[in-house]
């Protein structure tokens, strides 16, 4: 029997060794059993670029290198070292509904760049010459127990570089093939289609890299959450009445025998999250520390380095000065997953792909102690200097998010970044609740000008008033529309299902948010459920349809909102954030259904949340300071539940009006 073995294209890689040696606890056999011949041949016409991967039955990989699109890229290509490789082999009879698994060998042939292996023996239960069988095979991957064939992929790995050899544990399979008995000898039916050993892994290059203003250091294990990819699971070939129907010539089933290990399941999710995300999986991934290999981080004067990665912080150069170093690895980590069928938990026909990698990241800056978490650094004279504060990113880090389908025995390159930015609602003096003051007042205490003991940390002029385009798109929002189903600005509004209410994307009030004297064209996603106190949004994201080409996702933000009631006019509302930034790359589709629900809020730690309570009503805004001739210039704006924009108040008006000072210039 001969069979091709398909091996992946990756853009960087490493080999494994493969073991040679069969299962030595592979429960022995009750009943006498058959040797046949066979005549089954199996192809290695490998690519030049592939993907493989195996474990107790290991697969042999090297990393290679080539110019693929102008970019000098590494892959892992199969390398089979071996004169043998072990197998799993299953034999499926559909006529007498009969199943055999055993192990065998494939002896490996070389003519060339050509790699053929040959199946050459079988010891069997059964009479192939009575019944309708078909064989299908899998080498790499793991250890059978029983019926299945166990896959844990190493999760443990190291950067590889060119020429590198390792081994991993990413299995091939063939499709299902017709056998026939001639004399003693088992044959293909259609021995002129030849058979392939295909990887069923995907290849993930993984680099980090700091793009803050700030020091940082990332512990070396990282999480992935996913709901399409894992990293241990078993093939159970208990085939049921569905799959035996399956069974036919030439049919690549090994997918649908694939199960992920149900201990990684995330566990406490309601059916109604798993209805729009189905069930996720976490894997612990951990970028090893190898002292002998330089990765391009910074290393020298640092401690622990078994633990943490560290890094200089990332400054864009002034023209003819040098650039940062040690902000990224230079090179990549490479892993194996093996894909997930998600729709298996789902009903839901939109759903999509979901793979988040989470990490604890320290900022390493010195002096930088105070996380803007915490409202009292706003207050406290030991902690309000802005050059002490940094953002708390060391329990449940977004570094990176995908929704693409990966290509079974491809290798993609996945760019992990360490992004935060100060962001807007940051800026807002938090120290203590709000109050209302006259305008002239409030304006003056703002910027320094006016002694007030409740304000007396903004006595240092770094604050003034926030602007209209600073101070509404942090509170912007639509639960008003939401809850009556109005339509807004002509969109719609639809519905986004049980447990997440209504939704619709809308543009940011007045056209412009300014991001540090910038003014951008940003979007929102909104979705509630009616009458409930509760709103959930994605903010500042890019916007659609490229509207504004120099926008950013840079401030993204997954947001809660909470108001006193549905229908609140006045009170105190509380503004939930956490940052998502351009790590945050989940289909548009879907994108809101991951973060929109208390499933997801839950699962964070307080200090993972800036958290704010801010007065429903009017505030008091600055109007000396626009800086785009079409910006909106306001004395006075609402934080209200209307989506609808606000009139440019351009008359100062009278009375008293709820103020929070906004600091000039962001911490970092």
């Amino acid at each position: 029997m001969a069979i091709t073995l398909v091996s992946l294209l990756c853009f960087s890689c490493s080999e494994t060794d493969m073991d040679n040696e069969l299962n030595p606890n592979t429960p022995p056999s009750t009943h006498a059993s058959t040797t046949y011949d066979v005549d089954i041949e199996a192809q290695t016409n490998v690519p030049e670029r592939q993907h493989a991967s195996a474990k107790p039955f290991d697969m042999s990989f090297k990393v290679s290198e080539e110019n693929i699109g102008g970019k000098t890229v590494m892959y892992p290509k199969l390398n089979i070292t071996k004169e043998v490789i072990p197998s799993l082999v299953v034999l499926y009879d559909k006529r007498n509904n009969r199943k055999e698994i055993v192990e065998a060998n494939w002896k490996v042939v070389k003519k060339g760049t050509d790699v053929r292996l040959i199946l050459e023996k079988l010891s069997l239960q059964s009479n192939i010459a009575d019944g309708e069988w078909y064989l299908m095979s899998m080498i790499g991957g793991g250890e059978r127990k029983r019926d299945n064939l166990e896959v844990n992929t190493e999760t443990a790995i190291n950067v590889v570089e060119k020429n590198q050899e390792f081994t991993t544990s990413c299995p091939f399979a063939t499709t299902w093939r017709r056998i026939v008995k001639n004399g003693n000898q088992i044959k293909l039916e259609n021995k002129d289609k030849k058979m392939v050993f295909k990887p069923q892994g995907v290849f993930l290059m993984v680099w980090v890299e700091n793009r803050t203003t700030l020091d940082t250091r990332l512990r070396r294990e990282i999480t992935m959450e996913s709901n399409a990819f894992c990293a241990s699971g078993a093939y159970n070939f208990n085939i049921n009445k569905d799959q035996i129907k399956q069974i036919k010539e030439d049919a690549d089933l090994a997918a649908s025998y694939w199960e992920p290990n149900s201990a990684n399941i995330i566990q406490g999710l309601s059916p109604v999250y798993e209805k729009y995300n189905a069930k996720q999986y976490a894997t612990t991934i951990k970028l090893n520390y190898q002292d002998g290999k330089d990765d391009g981080t910074l290393r020298q004067g640092k401690g622990d380095l078994n633990n943490y990665i560290y890094f200089n912080s990332y400054k864009k150069p002034a023209t003819g000065v040098a650039a940062a170093t040690n902000t990224k690895t230079t090179r990549g980590f490479l892993v194996c997953l093996m894909p997930v069928n998600y729709k298996k938990t789902s009903n839901y026909g939109s759903i999509v792909g979901e793979t988040l990698f989470y990490g604890k990241v320290d900022v390493t800056t010195t002096n930088r102690k105070n996380f803007t978490y915490d409202t009292k650094i706003y207050g406290d004279k030991d902690k309000s200097n802005p050059n002490t504060w940094c953002p708390y990113m060391g329990n449940r880090y977004l570094l990176g998010s995908f929704s693409k389908e990966l290509e079974k025995g491809t290798c993609y390159k996945m760019m992990l970044r360490i992004v935060r930015p100060m962001l807007p609602i940051e800026r807002l003096w938090a120290y203590k609740p709000e109050l209302s003051k006259i305008r002239e007042n409030a304006e003056k205490i703002s910027e320094g000008t006016l002694k007030d003991g409740y304000y007396a940390s903004v006595e240092n002029k770094q604050y003034r008033l926030p602007k209209y385009s600073e101070f509404i798109p942090i509170f912007n929002n639509p639960k008003n529309q939401l809850d009556n189903d109005d339509s807004y600005g002509g969109v719609k509004i639809l519905d986004a299902g049980e447990g997440y209410g209504k939704h619709l994307v809308m543009g940011s009030h007045r056209d412009f948010v300014d991001i540090n004297g910038k003014q951008n064209k940003l979007d929102n996603w909104f979705c509630s459920v009616p009458g409930s106190k509760v709103l959930y949004g994605i903010m500042y994201m890019k916007p659609f349809k490229e509207r504004d080409k120099f926008a950013t996702n840079n401030y993204k933000v997954a947001v809660r909102m909470t108001f006193p009631n549905a229908k609140a006019k006045a009170g105190l509302a509380s503004i939930d954030v956490y940052y998502l930034g351009p790590n945050y790359n989940i289909s548009v589709n879907n994108a809101g259904y991951y973060f929109a629900h208390e499933d997801f809020w839950k699962r964070l730690d307080a200090k993972d949340i800036i958290q704010r309570k801010f007065q429903l009503g009017p505030h008091w805004l600055d109007y000396k300071n626009a800086t785009h001739p079409q910006e909106t210039k306001a004395y006075y704006a609402d934080f209200n539940l209307s989506g609808v924009a606000q009139k440019g108040n351009d008359q100062p008006g009278g009375g008293f009006k709820f103020f929070s000072p906004w600091l000039k210039n962001p911490a970092w």
